[in-house]
């Protein structure tokens, strides 16, 4: 009997000592989620911090102080920005209303959501001759036309 009074209180501290573990690794986890918490609103001031700075450049760049440089290299990021999302417009051949900023149809004339008059795209004519049946622009070395298929010679 003493064997199984031994065996059970063995049982017993073994269990009472899971218990304190996992009561340790539960505080011990609330513990880190509060210090991600905490470092979370440390890194949105700092992106405040550094936003505010950047503004005061834009503003006025003799503001920016040492941080110049910095300011400097976000300007070309956002220019490479603007030319990618530049790019994707032109490859989805849509174009973004001056007003609201939607996408639209490269040729819409105006908004629908806004109304406001969409600007005509200035298309640079590169053909050096004029097909003979339709009068579309031609290629120089195009022996038919792409738009009407004639031959012109």
């Amino acid at each position: 009997m003493a064997f199984f009074d031994d065996l059970s209180r063995k049982a017993k501290e073994a269990a009472q000592g899971v218990a304190k573990k996992s009561g340790e690794l539960v505080e011990v986890t609330k513990l880190n989620v509060s210090i991600s918490s905490e470092e979370d609103k440390i890194k949105k001031i700092y992106a405040q911090i550094g936003k505010k700075i950047y503004e005061s450049y834009r503003s006025d760049s003799s503001n920016a102080g040492v941080f110049t440089q910095e300011c400097e290299k976000i300007d070309e990021y956002n220019k490479n920005i603007e030319e990618m999302k530049n790019k994707i417009l032109d490859i989805k051949n849509i174009k973004e209303c001056t007003q609201c900023g939607i996408e639209l149809k490269k040729d819409s004339a105006f908004c629908p959501k806004c109304g406001a008059k969409q600007e005509e795209e200035q298309t640079e004519n590169t053909a050096s001759q004029v097909c003979t049946s339709c009068g579309a622009p031609m290629e120089e070395d195009s022996t038919f036309c792409a738009s009407c298929g004639t031959k012109n010679e």
